[in-house]
């Protein structure tokens, strides 16, 4: 179960990537003091949180109630983590995220779809597949997705600093290592999903 804790941690880690958020919480919160900017990132990552626990807990229901296969799903989730990963990988990641927002700022575009997105919403419910991890391992998987939301408001609060000590420099840096390492994990989804597809042997 440890190896899988780990993975589902990496994973979620790389999809919410609280470090890259950093900068779009710096321009959209400028002139507020700091105690309005931990009341957004608080906020914030409650929503996030309250969303992919949804998609955890009811996901794969409604997939399975409109018809689509979790190997369908995981196909489709692969390569929306891959070009999400490339994505990072080239500095593509966020451009445009702050412009113009409108309404409650905590929930869009924080909450969704910077850390709840596509990416962070297809990665909970791959990771807790009903056919192949028991409730105590969604559980444990339930409980990384809060230890990432920590560190995401963790990483917010601090964002200031942060962004003063790495630099643009540091935080480009940092999203294309973890571009490369969704890349990766998106790649070993499809292969796992392709595995199952196909008859037992045919992939070694």
């Amino acid at each position: 179960m440890g190896k899988e804790l780990v993975t589902s941690f990496m994973t979620l880690l790389v999809t919410i990537n609280p470090i890259s958020n950093v900068p779009v919480f710096l321009a959209l919160t400028g002139g507020k003091s700091a105690k309005e900017r931990m009341h957004i990132a608080l906020r914030a990552c409650i929503v996030a949180t309250i969303i992919l626990l949804f998609f955890l807990v009811i996901g794969q229901i409604v997939m399975e109630a409109i018809g689509i296969s979790l190997n369908a799903f995981r196909l489709a989730g692969g390569i929306v983590l891959l070009t999400l990963g490339l994505k990072m990988l080239y500095g593509e990641m966020g451009e445009g995220a702050a412009a113009h927002p409108s309404g409650d700022i905590s929930v869009f575009p924080l909450a969704t779809p910077m850390m709840a997105g596509a990416g962070s919403i297809t990665a909970i419910v791959v990771l807790t597949d009903n056919y192949k991890f028991t409730l105590s391992e969604q559980a444990g998987t339930a409980g990384v997705l809060v230890l990432v939301m920590a560190i995401s408001f963790a990483c917010l609060v601090a964002a200031g600093p942060i962004r003063r000590l790495i630099g643009d420099t540091g935080a480009n840096v940092i999203s294309r290592v973890m571009g490369i390492v969704l890349a990766a994990l998106a790649m070993q989804t499809i292969v796992n999903a392709v595995k199952d597809i196909l008859p037992a042997g045919t992939i070694p």
